[in-house]
């Protein structure tokens, strides 16, 4: 009973939130579009007249038939009264009166006679619609969940998702029912299902793309704006959007995506115009606007990524790319003035980089966070023992000093990290690189010289890691720095003591929140190993260094 009342709370609570309220408002704003789209028709025709030139087009929203007078007459003055009356149908799409043409008295019939049978709307398809939507609405939120997608989304991710899933079938709905002929076929051409896929693609992974890319062409479907064959296009064409991009490293990469989009957005095409046993005359068209409609797409992602990487202050692998170039500015001042720290750094991105690739989980991002994670120290490079050679300043400073400077050090990062314009993720690993541990040196020192020394004095301001890749960087970091101190470091003995430093971090809570399992800790402590005794293997001393070293 309590646990059903704290889900239902959880639930209200969720329903306040921000992004539920951004998607629930796009998804009215949507029903409404569907609801109020009509089928194309004139419902005040007094602006038309025979023999004035038309001021606007009108297309046939559905398939009328009705007796044509004209030539029902025509018929019986040559038929005699028993001339059986003439019928005539208006296919949906025929074009009725065709803008800057004069209006003829058989448009007009036309006109009036779809005028006449224009459907009225019944209240029953109407709350029809609003339960459609209502059923897309849950879909949504259903597939925006854990179980899902397979990781918890954090809430810029939750209003992208909503912003691409609402401003598509609006889309969607709108151009089908403004386009000439409202072809269908035409519409999932004009459509840029790709461009969608492909930034979810990119902001969040395979996987919820290819969700999307399943779940968009259905809810355009259902709320009207697709038929079969739209439907089979635009899902072929995200599908294909949602796997382009696996394990792309530069920006270049949206155009070659672009091409193999086209490539099978080309193929889609032809298939349909098969089943649709179409002319030979309309291929041509249709294959160029499914390639066009590729080609843009790569390039319309391209244009949108760079806006919406600062919008959302999102991490991607274009932008960690980039952040991972050694020549930045601020890396370039960590080698100048701290070059201990810089070539800490660059070991400790190796063994993340490493570790993660074998977990499972991203590697970039980790690199590019260990990169980063001590640029506090540029501040007070020789405070920190990688940059110092013989002279040690904590020497000459109480204890209690010594460990706000060495505490500073990562608000100091933080603060950096911010002013650079870093994504958040690798902000966050900047913060909890250290967790909330202590530190101990200058702790037991102090506890040494005074009487009541608070462990909270000497504790690193931040927070225990929450993601794993956060967690796989504090790991590096701390072994990284340990293992230099190891006399003589062979596989067997970097081992044991790596698995000392883990037990450590797990006896103090440092990785209860990071969602690493055992098994890959121990994945991550070989990964570990492998580096580091790949580094600190023995060497060959040469007869010339033995002459010198004597």
């Amino acid at each position: 009973m309590i646990n059903f009342k704290k889900r239902i709370t959880i639930f209200f609570q969720q329903l306040r939130s921000g992004p539920i309220i951004f998607s629930l408002a796009l998804f009215i704003v949507a029903a409404i579009v569907v609801i109020m789209s009509g089928n194309n028709a004139i419902s005040d025709i007094s602006n038309f007249e025979a023999g004035k030139v038309a001021d606007r087009d009108v297309i046939a929203g559905f398939t009328v038939s009705f007796i044509d007078e004209e030539a029902t007459r025509a018929r019986m003055e040559e038929a005699g009264e028993t001339a059986l009356p003439v019928n005539r149908t208006i296919e949906k799409g025929d074009r009725i009166i065709r803008k800057g043409f004069i209006i003829t008295e058989a448009e007009m019939e036309d006109l009036k006679a779809l005028n006449l049978s224009m459907p009225k709307r019944d209240p029953r398809n109407i709350i029809g619609i609003v339960l459609v939507m209502l059923l897309l609405y849950l879909l949504f939120v259903a597939l925006c969940g854990r179980i899902v997608i397979g990781r918890k989304i954090n809430n810029s991710e939750r209003y992208l998702l909503a912003s691409i899933t609402g401003f598509y079938i609006i889309g969607s709905v709108l151009l089908f029912n403004f386009l000439p002929g409202q072809n269908v076929l035409l519409a999932s051409l004009l459509v840029p299902t790709a461009l969608f896929v492909m930034l979810l693609a990119v902001f969040m992974g395979t996987r919820p793309a290819m969700i999307m890319a399943l779940a968009l062409p259905l809810g355009a479907y259902f709320a009207g704006a697709f038929d079969n064959y739209s439907y089979i296009f635009a899902l072929i064409s995200g599908i294909a959007a949602s796997t382009v991009l696996h394990n792309a490293k530069d920006r270049m990469s949206l155009i070659k995506a672009g091409l193999l989009i086209a490539a099978a957005n080309s193929v889609a095409i032809v298939v349909i115009l098969l089943l649709r046993q179409a002319s030979l005359y309309d291929y041509p068209a249709m294959i160029f606007g499914a390639v066009l409609n590729g080609i843009v797409s790569g390039m319309l992602t391209l244009g949108f990524l760079p806006p919406l990487e600062h919008a959302l202050n999102a991490v991607t692998p274009f932008r960690l790319m980039e952040l991972s170039d050694l020549n930045a500015p601020i890396l370039r001042k960590l080698f100048t003035t701290a070059p201990g720290t810089y070539s800490h750094s660059l070991m400790v991105a190796n063994l993340a980089e490493q570790a993660c690739q074998d977990i499972g989980a991203n590697p970039l991002l980790a690199r590019v966070g260990a990169y980063y994670h001590d640029i506090g120290k540029i501040d007070n490079p020789s405070y920190f023992v990688e940059n110092q050679t013989e002279h040690n300043k904590h020497d000459e400073i109480a204890p209690r000093l010594s460990a706000t400077i060495i505490r500073s050090h990562v608000k100091l990062g933080v603060e950096k990290a911010i002013s650079l314009g870093l994504p958040k993720d690798v902000i966050n690993i900047i913060s909890e690189h250290h967790g909330n541990s202590v530190i101990s040196w200058f702790y037991n020192k102090a506890a040494e010289q005074e009487v009541d020394v608070s462990s909270e004095d000497f504790t690193y301001p931040g927070t225990p890691p929450r993601t794993r890749e956060s967690a796989v960087v504090m790991l590096a970091d701390i072994t990284e720095a340990a293992v230099r101190t190891l006399n003589k470091p062979s596989a067997a003995k970097i081992d044991k003591f790596v698995q000392q430093l883990f037990d450590a971090k797990i006896e103090h809570g440092q990785l209860a929140e990071s969602d690493l399992s055992f098994r890959e800790l121990e994945t991550i402590k070989k990964a570990f190993v492998r580096v580091l005794s790949g580094y600190y293997h023995s060497r060959i001393e040469y007869p010339k260094q033995k002459e010198e070293a004597q």
